[in-house]
């Protein structure tokens, strides 16, 4: 065989070329013919600078990222510090079933025992001034709900749990609602399983949470020597001012009308302004924002300016720590958003058992709501003076200082003298019996 001729560099380039046969040319114009031009080899190096083009978006992305991730991680690490700290003294958290840990913060002794009730979406410490003056006469007792404060979230019981109790976590991810009736199971467990807490008890709650302790009247009546219900939220609350059905007034049926309406004013400040208010709070807490506003001034941890002065540094301190714990806030959402549900539970609670003859206190504040408009506070008096008329009749009324929950902060004392009242009651009550 023949060996092969060896050309040199440039005559392997000349040759190339000229084996390329050119474009066909128009005879009068001169111009290409073919309908796409043929690729024409570059003797062009590529230059080191035609990437660089793309080093400023990275770059960009590289700020952006830190920007979110940093606050994140920084929240993280304060939230687990604070998680050590922070919790009031002498509280104990307790495993009620299925790993699930509820806070309890237990002081005093004596009967009955006192249990506080935290208003909608708030945990234990807005018991902080009245708890200390109970605990000198009594046993009391206030908690955290499912996933506030310091509590766990509430898990999903399954049976698959039961068969690898340690390391099956992910069936009990998902959360039930936060309705009362699952409420009620938790606190239940809380102080006659978990804890055993000494019997009767007096239930205090204010605002939405009194249908916690009404609905756990329904259920477990002999456990209970009385309610106190401080300004209680009407089931009623998000009915249409006129029912559908031409039902006679004062009948159970127009009571307890469940169809809602647009153009109901509480419905649409519920939901289309409380709700979302939450929800954007939850995103901006999960990304770390929130405690960024509290370091900068641009948040404030306590709701009225008057209670600065009032609060103690750890609550303060507290109240900070739940601005910024997404698992507080995002349980604070769920509270409200199951509210129209939770309202479902005990109007059927109430077509299915009528209310017990329990001792009931109801006491309402002197002046109205500072931070509701007076069109909602109008439907609020409205709709409660029917649901104490309907159920409670036979309650004893009281009337106390201030317009709303802030009332807990600023008049404690006459907050707990209405309680010791209560007291006082079911012990002569007792002794006598005896």
């Amino acid at each position: 065989m023949l060996p092969r001729k060896r050309t040199n560099k440039g005559e392997g380039s000349a040759s190339v070329a000229e084996s390329v046969s050119p474009a066909p040319r128009d005879a009068d114009s001169g111009e290409t013919t073919e309908e796409y031009p043929r690729f024409q080899p570059s003797n062009r190096r590529p230059r080191r600078s035609d990437g660089v083009k793309w080093f400023p978006v990275v770059k960009r992305l590289f700020y952006v990222s830190l920007l979110v991730l940093v606050p994140m991680i920084l929240n993280y690490a304060a939230l687990n510090h604070e998680m050590r700290v922070l919790p009031p003294k002498g509280a104990v958290v307790y495993d009620i079933g299925w790993g699930q840990k509820l806070l309890l913060h237990c002081t005093g002794s004596g009967l009955p025992t006192v249990v506080l009730e935290a208003p909608i979406g708030q945990a234990s410490y807005v018991w902080s001034r009245v708890q200390p003056i109970l605990a000198r006469q009594t046993r009391v007792c206030s908690y955290d709900r499912a996933g506030l404060g310091f509590s766990d979230r509430a898990y999903q019981n399954t049976s698959r749990y039961t068969e690898d109790y340690g390391n099956a976590t992910r069936d009990r991810d998902k959360t039930h609602p936060s309705t009362i009736e699952r409420m009620v199971e938790d606190i239940h467990k809380l102080l006659t399983v978990a804890s055993n807490q000494p019997r009767p008890f007096i239930m205090v709650s204010s605002d939405f949470t009194t249908m916690i302790s009404r609905f756990y009247a329904q259920l477990y009546e002999y456990e209970l020597a009385g309610l106190l219900l401080i300004d209680p939220a009407p089931e009623t609350i998000f009915d249409p001012n006129t029912p559908s059905s031409p039902s006679p007034p004062g009948t159970e049926d127009e009571y307890l009308a469940t169809e809602t309406l647009d153009n109901n004013p509480w419905t649409t400040h519920w939901y289309r302004k409380t709700v979302p208010h939450l929800q954007s709070l939850h995103m901006s807490g999960s990304l770390g924002f929130n405690r960024l506003g509290l370091m900068a001034g641009l948040m404030a941890p306590v709701e009225v300016p008057e209670l600065s002065g009032v609060l103690t540094d750890d609550i303060i301190a507290i109240k900070k720590h739940l601005l910024c714990q997404p698992k507080h806030l995002s349980s604070a959402f769920d509270e409200y958003y199951f509210m129209n549900e939770s309202i479902s539970q005990l109007k059927t609670m109430f077509r299915l058992k009528p209310f017990p003859d329990l001792l009931t206190n109801i006491a309402t504040f002197k002046k109205p709501s500072e931070t509701l408009p007076q069109e909602l506070t109008k439907i609020w008096r409205r709709e409660q003076e029917r649901m104490i008329k309907r159920f409670h009749h036979g309650s004893y009324r009281i009337s106390l200082p201030g317009s709303d929950y802030v009332s807990l902060y600023q008049h404690p004392g006459a907050v707990a003298q209405t309680i010791m009242d209560m007291v006082k009651d079911w012990r002569q009550y007792s002794s006598a019996a005896e």
